[in-house]
């Protein structure tokens, strides 16, 4: 039964017993192309990082401990930052890795992708150049007699006409379509909340079953160690009262032995039999 990991600052990762996370962060399937991305174990990357072996939903942590445990933290916490050089120096472990593609944003010929490269260069939003219809200007004094210039204006008095037009007929549409446009839109907008809402709540899902298959197989382990436990206490006790018999027994023998000496009847391989009670006690981890 795999026991779960959680992970703490104070070691190194033992490597073999966390999960394979991708550089992008998401979890695909394994692929044999030499141009997929490599994977690694995320807790490599951290200098303080190991793998506790517990079991996290049934390891019970005594109300004793509990203010134990936060100052641990708290201390842990600290080094870190002083190794760090400050609390806001604190290295971003995940920078060095690549953002996840999307394919409309990464797209240099869409607008999103225009604009996203222009705030990337850190160019400002270019300003529309609505003079054209919003004044109009006819040439005067010396420059009344250029026809060139009169020629521009008669371009310039078409346009705003022409936008003026354009803004009426935006007018009437709106006065005749907004309404339902708007109520699109907002159906939209729901559709597309409702959307992410059970995809969130499905992410959730899978997170709780994730958890619960989590609590089950620990649930689990913990039954089958308590009855290992059990079962060691009960070999352990039976050795100490194995122990404890054979006391009066080696003394009785010792005696016999010692009368056999005197007497000089002890056989020889009498002699090379010794019974090590102390070794015995300390393997039994018995005190005399």
């Amino acid at each position: 039964m795999p026991a779960s990991s959680d992970l703490s600052n104070g070691g190194h990762s033992p490597g073999g017993s966390q999960a394979l996370v991708h550089v992008n962060g998401a979890s695909q399937e394994p692929s044999n192309s030499a141009s997929s991305a490599p994977e690694f174990y995320l807790t490599e990357r951290l200098p303080h990082a190991m793998a506790l072996d517990a079991l996290p939903y049934v390891d019970p942590l005594p109300a004793e401990q509990q203010q134990e445990v936060q100052q641990l933290l708290q201390q842990e916490m600290a080094l870190i930052a002083q190794e760090a050089g400050g609390p806001d120096n604190l290295p971003d472990y995940l920078s060095d890795l690549p953002l996840p593609k999307t394919a409309i944003l990464d797209d240099a010929e869409t607008m999103l992708g225009k604009e996203m490269a222009r705030k990337a260069r850190g160019e400002p939003i270019p300003e529309l150049d609505l003079s054209k219809y919003t004044s109009f200007t006819v040439p005067t004094g010396q420059k009344a007699s250029d026809v060139k210039l009169w020629e521009k204006a008669v371009v310039n008095c078409q346009q705003l006409l022409q936008h003026t037009a354009t803004a009426h007929i935006n007018l009437e549409l709106m006065n005749a379509h907004a309404a339902a446009s708007w109520q699109r839109h907002l159906k939209n907008l729901t559709q597309t909340k409702d959307r992410l809402a059970a995809a969130t709540k499905r992410r959730a899902e899978e997170e709780n079953t994730i958890c619960k298959t989590r609590k089950l197989q620990q649930v689990e382990a913990a039954g089958t160690l308590k009855q290992l436990d059990q079962t060691a206490q009960q070999y352990k006790n039976n050795n100490a009262s194995i122990i404890a018999a054979l006391g009066p027994l080696t003394a009785e023998v010792q005696d016999l032995k010692a009368k056999c000496r005197i007497r000089g009847i002890l056989p020889e391989y009498a002699e090379e039999d010794e019974l090590d009670l102390e070794a015995w006690q300390e393997a039994a981890n018995v005190e005399s």
